[in-house]
């Protein structure tokens, strides 16, 4: 939980910190910061349960997203 949780703060001071206005607010709206029972349900829906569940849950917090870094020339 402690993971999902950073990884939202970081994501948004970094919006915050953007040169690109525009760009943060749309990522705010579009992209947005999810909530810590929508990647439990997400994953549980998937099969993943006990330890599995939080493991993959950590895994996740760690990528990037491919989509946003394509989206923004990254890729």
């Amino acid at each position: 939980m402690q993971a999902h949780f950073l990884r939202n703060k970081y994501r948004t001071e970094a919006r915050k910190l953007m040169k690109d206005r525009k760009l943060a607010k749309y990522l705010d709206i579009n992209n947005c910061n999810l909530a810590f029972e929508y990647y439990e349900n997400k994953y549980i829906k998937q099969g993943y349960s006990n330890n599995s569940l939080y493991e993959k849950i950590l895994d996740a917090s760690t990528r990037t997203n491919k989509m946003v870094n394509k989206s923004l020339g990254m890729i």
